[in-house]
């Protein structure tokens, strides 16, 4: 594989999918690959009826158990990552903050097949990143549901 630029930042939001760790994983290869480093995230969307700094401690802990997952799956391919728990309003204004933040060169998300009206849709968050990044994006999805070779 060839590279425009060689990442040295490499941010990827997980939400715990199966996407989301590969998505790691396709990280973790790039850093150990480009001596990188790799921040993954898991935002709490915290309901606008509550404060920001609400304590969610159902979702905290989901997040937490997230975040673990990724943290194995970097040590899998002896890969290390920061990791990060965010409370914000929205998912994809939030990860646009942390890439701008950490100074984040690429994002890698995964994505799941989601259908509406029978269509192949990408949510909210996805397509807000792609609008709004300002590095470069990569979306990794996995084939859909009844569709794996």
């Amino acid at each position: 594989m060839t590279m425009l630029h060689k990442p040295k930042r490499i941010l990827v939001p997980s939400n715990g999918t199966p996407a989301s760790e590969e998505a790691v994983r396709i990280a973790c290869d790039l850093a150990r690959r480009y001596h990188a480093t790799v921040t993954v995230v898991y935002v709490i969307e915290v309901k606008r009826a509550l404060p920001l700094t609400a304590l969610i401690e159902v979702e905290a802990r989901r997040g937490e158990e997230v975040l673990g997952r990724a943290e194995r799956v970097a040590e899998e391919v002896d890969t290390e990552v920061e990791t990060d728990l965010i409370q914000a309003r929205d998912v994809g204004p939030a990860i646009i903050e942390e890439v701008i933040e950490r100074h984040a060169d690429l994002i890698i998300m995964g994505v799941t097949h989601k259908r509406r009206l029978g269509e192949f849709n990408l949510g909210r968050t996805a397509p807000y990143v792609l609008r709004h990044a300002p590095c470069a994006v990569w979306l990794y999805s996995e084939p859909p549901p009844g569709e794996r070779s």
